[in-house]
């Protein structure tokens, strides 16, 4: 009887402890997820930053455009060429920004994601686990209480494994096979 409530207390234990498991795997891989997320952040002031300062470079070049466009005495039409051409670049420049910033942020996503799958899969091999020792105790408690079955043909008997049932005509005697 006390061999039953140890094996009992023993597979609950087992339980809980693999549920606590997956529990924490799963907390786990929620918190790794998020501090990849917080990485978009970066990459969002990194983009503008870097913007800001494409920015700053395509207004002095304007400038020393027009400076030196009025020094050299030169027209219209070639300080709006030139503006149109750094115009052009510029919109490339900021374009390339984004889409590289695009694509890293789709890239942090996709890791997060994978982090959050693996700690489900941890998660769901623990609950696993879990409902195995449950199973193994359930097994464990069942044979010990499982009273002792006795064939009488076709198995093991007092016959010596023959199939054919001896019984002895004397209580508590063994009987005697004739060979």
């Amino acid at each position: 009887m006390w061999q039953a409530a140890l094996a009992v207390g023993s597979g609950l234990m087992s339980y809980g402890s693999s549920k606590r498991a997956a529990r924490a795997a799963r907390r786990e891989a929620e918190r790794q997820a998020a501090e990849i997320r917080k990485q978009r952040f970066d990459v969002q002031e990194i983009t503008t930053q870097q913007h800001m300062q494409r920015s700053e470079q395509f207004d002095e070049l304007i400038a020393s455009n027009i400076a030196l466009a009025a020094f050299m005495g030169r027209g219209d039409r070639s300080i709006q060429a030139l503006r149109k051409e750094e115009a052009r670049r510029y919109g490339v420049d900021v374009d390339r920004l984004r889409e590289q910033e695009r694509r890293e942020i789709e890239n942090i996503e996709r890791q997060a994601e994978e982090t959050r799958r693996q700690g489900r899969i941890t998660a769901q091999q623990y609950k696993t686990q879990a409902r195995q020792s449950l199973f193994n105790t359930a097994l464990t408690v069942a044979s010990l209480y499982k009273a002792p079955t006795t064939t009488t043909s076709g198995g093991t008997s007092l016959g010596g494994g023959t199939g054919v049932n001896v019984q002895s005509p004397k209580v508590g005697m063994s009987p005697k096979i004739a060979n």
